[in-house]
């Protein structure tokens, strides 16, 4: 393992020796447990895998300024931009030419928050290649009528999105999309030709964060030979 300080941001690398065509930056905080399972990932999958940390996580994530969820919650102050900005400019030129990786086909896994975060950067560039949205928080306030609004959507490369069973079965009424959202999105994905897996999985929205990754690059990198074989 490798660690990359660049500025309040802690980058973990995590590598396959004498791969660098393949690279998956994960928007996830890690503990002891992560990190046993990461390595080993990057040797199954043949890829890198850069942890990145130190986000604030409410606030970056977060792709313009919207009320606190639940009620009562700090405002979002909608810095995705200037977060995109930095881990295009900054992060990932810095990652890649310290770890000796020159254009390699890249991938980003979000949580939550950083999975809205994943698909919005998704829709408004083309860094990443492959997108991976677990759990993502497509509740956020604005958001289904922004993607909605994107009548033409492409992209060559790939999407995986997850959702728990309970996740719906919460008080807080603004959740309570997240199971037909995320619906709709994946639906209009595939509607513009996008190679798109939409799984559901037992437990509510933290639950089980191993398993979970690791259907994110199996399903990542199934949809990855899938679209090579098209081609």
């Amino acid at each position: 393992m490798h660690k990359i300080d660049i500025g309040t941001l802690h980058c973990l690398c995590y590598g396959d020796v004498g791969n660098k065509e393949k690279i998956a930056y994960i928007l996830y905080p890690v503990n002891n447990i992560l990190d046993n399972w990461i390595q080993p990932t990057a040797k199954k999958y043949k890829t890198t895998i850069v942890v990145i940390t130190g986000m604030d996580w409410q606030n970056v994530f977060s792709p313009w300024p919207a009320k606190g969820v639940p009620a009562g919650s700090p405002d979002f102050k909608g810095e995705s931009p200037e977060f995109l900005q930095t881990l295009r400019q900054k992060v990932i030129p810095k990652v890649e030419s310290i770890l000796g990786i020159n254009n390699p086909e890249r991938s980003l896994i979000g949580v939550s928050m950083s999975g809205l975060f994943a698909l919005w950067q998704w829709i408004m560039c083309d860094s990443f290649k492959n997108i991976a949205s677990l759990s993502g928080s497509f509740w956020y306030e604005g958001f289904m009528e922004w993607i909605s609004s994107k009548t033409y959507i492409y992209k060559n490369g790939s999407a995986f999105f997850l959702l728990g069973t309970q996740e719906i079965k919460t008080r807080i009424k603004a959740f309570n999309s997240i199971e037909a959202n995320t619906s709709k999105i994946v639906e209009q994905l595939k509607m513009n030709g996008i190679k798109v897996r939409f799984d559901h999985v037992p437990g509510n929205h933290f639950s089980n964060p191993i398993p979970r990754l690791e259907a994110a690059f199996s399903a990542l990198y199934t949809l990855r030979e899938s679209s090579q074989s098209d081609s």
